[in-house]
């Protein structure tokens, strides 16, 4: 069993990887840390998440086209140019993913719990009704529960000397994903998780005091 001090410098030392060495990642430690992923918590314990290891570059490649795409639309609208600057950023790199060795696109099921199932049959008549669905809908059980894997996941392969980062932006491309992923309906692409050897060193970026982020109500 990991030690305090090896779980902390584990976590600690996990960094957000962009750049990856030409290197093949060996299936086996992919799952073994996916394996360990699908510990994580989760809704129900329904464990309603998938992972798609995706190798193929050409898969990969058609991948990163379409969030370029996607990319190119929204700053080609007038709208991006109050953010001109950071736009020149974001269309340099939204689609790094496709130099990855391998990337694994985490899907989200649609679980539903007894309070999910309560409001679905009391309908839209009910204001409060309403309240507690709109509530509910912001921290979904499903999605937090996705969420839990990719953070295990992450922290796993960082064990392993793999890099990876957690990445929301394609799902500007989720159709486009989706279908060239094969996704079925009652599934929904989350994540994009790119994997690979290191090939830089990011700076350790400083954290809040915990003082400034907890509360304690006694």
């Amino acid at each position: 069993m990991l030690t305090w001090e090896e779980l902390s410098e584990l976590t600690r030392t996990r960094r957000s990887i962009r750049k990856f060495e030409n290197t093949p990642v060996p299936e086996d430690i992919l799952l073994k840390a996916l394996e360990l992923a699908t510990w994580a918590p989760n809704g129900g314990n329904q464990q309603a998440w998938r992972f798609l290891v995706i190798s193929n570059r050409d898969l990969i490649g058609k991948m990163a086209d379409a969030v370029k795409g996607k990319t190119e639309l929204m700053i080609s609208w007038p709208e991006a140019r109050a953010f001109e600057d950071s736009a020149a950023r974001w269309r340099k790199n939204s689609d790094f993913f496709r130099e990855a060795p391998v990337c694994v696109a985490v899907l989200m099921g649609r679980y539903s719990s007894i309070a999910d199932q309560i409001l679905r049959a009391r309908g839209e008549t009910d204001p409060i009704a309403r309240e507690i669905r709109s509530s509910r809908e912001i921290g979904k059980s499903s999605l937090q529960s996705a969420a839990a894997a990719i953070t295990y996941l992450c922290l796993f392969l960082h064990y392993f000397g793999l890099g990876t980062t957690w990445m929301a932006g394609p799902l500007q491309a989720k159709k486009e994903i989706e279908q060239l992923l094969d996704v079925s309906p009652e599934w929904d692409f989350v994540g994009l998780i790119p994997v690979g050897y290191p090939a830089e060193t990011p700076k350790t970026p400083s954290r809040k005091p915990v003082r400034d982020v907890v509360r304690f109500f006694r």
